[in-house]
């Protein structure tokens, strides 16, 4: 318990130090400080770095985009160049980190993948059977060329925190005992391995609601504006992935 509010201290620490910097980028911008902006703009980026990198290599692996079209690099080097194109629109400085999700979240949407890809499996979500969730590989995803490869050498689809994540899917007291068979030593690779194999299936719009909730910790209204929904809409999304994850981890431990 002590990692995941440590976590929590940090990330929030994080948050603000993002959002005080707001007033000082604009302020190099007007200055024309051209090297200065950028080396501070790219101290406030390394979680959207990470975002993006995800988001292309799931897309990638699942075959949605060509493999080898676009870079993380590319996508990364397009958010620099919108930040510093539009970056009086923020408004308030106490929007600024949910308004660099935002325009990470519209790169994404650009490559224009999610929309085909969502439709089918958002329509059919509540169908997800035992059976399917069985079909989730845990050491293997395909990618863009229909080769097989591991999923630990796709390092940035991984998640960060595997402690933190269980926190996020059991949020009462109640799992305490499941969450200690979990985080055991023989447990904690197997289960850190199930979760990325099962997020990686999740539609790609609730992979990202629950990854903006549980890793860059925005509460439900900045993720509802990140990405364009009611909050009501975002809080279905985030009980409905925590559901999956809790079933499909339930069925992985009766296995064991």
């Amino acid at each position: 318990m002590e990692n995941t509010q440590q976590y929590d201290q940090r990330q929030a620490q994080f948050h603000r130090f993002v959002n005080e910097n707001y007033t000082t980028l604009l302020r190099l911008k007007k200055e024309d400080k051209s090297k200065a902006f950028n080396e501070l703009l790219i101290k406030l980026l390394p979680d959207l770095k990470r975002y993006l990198t995800r988001g292309l290599r799931i897309a990638i692996s699942k075959g949605m985009i060509p493999h080898n079209k676009y870079r993380p690099e590319d996508l990364y080097d397009q958010l620099i160049i919108e930040v510093n194109d539009h970056l009086e629109e923020v408004g308030n400085p106490d929007d600024f980190h949910s308004w660099l999700f935002q325009r990470a979240v519209r790169i994404l949407e650009n490559l224009e993948v999610e929309e085909e890809f969502e439709s089918y499996f958002y329509d059919n979500i509540d169908d997800y059977s035992k059976a399917e969730l069985d079909k989730m590989k845990e050491d293997f995803s395909t990618d863009g060329d229909g080769d097989l490869i591991l999923m630990t050498d796709l390092d940035d689809i991984s998640y960060k925190d595997h402690q933190y994540l269980l926190k996020n899917i059991y949020l009462d007291d109640a799992h305490e005992d499941l969450m200690a068979m979990m985080d055991s030593r023989e447990g904690v690779g197997r289960t850190q391995h199930h979760l990325d194999a099962v997020l990686f299936r999740l539609p790609p719009t609730m992979r990202s609601v629950f990854e903006l909730a549980t890793e860059q910790l925005f509460p439900v209204g900045e993720i509802a504006r990140i990405k364009g929904m009611t909050t009501d809409h975002v809080e279905t999304m985030l009980d409905r992935a925590r559901e999956l994850l809790r079933d499909s981890l339930k069925d992985r431990l009766y296995k064991s």
